[in-house]
């Protein structure tokens, strides 16, 4: 592992210290944890990413109120 200094402000700092007391590990081991977290996050697609070759797919009326009813909603 390498070693790596950065600034915080005093509120990040008592963050980091305060968390590292509850979880009962190391302030280093906060700041690798919540790296991870957000590396995974990065790999997520949106259900965008993951749904778009379907958009513009479905034919039909872009306003729903001037289609005629046929089936679910008809008395």
């Amino acid at each position: 592992m390498e070693t790596v200094t950065l600034k915080m402000d005093r509120r990040q700092v008592q963050f980091l210290k305060d968390r590292a007391k509850a979880l009962g590990c190391s302030q280093a081991e906060v700041m690798r944890n919540l790296i991870e977290q957000q590396l995974g996050r990065e790999g997520r697609r949106s259900l965008h990413d993951q749904a778009k070759d379907l958009c513009g797919s479905v034919r039909g009326s872009k306003d729903l109120s001037t289609r005629p009813l046929t089936g679910y909603g008809r008395d």
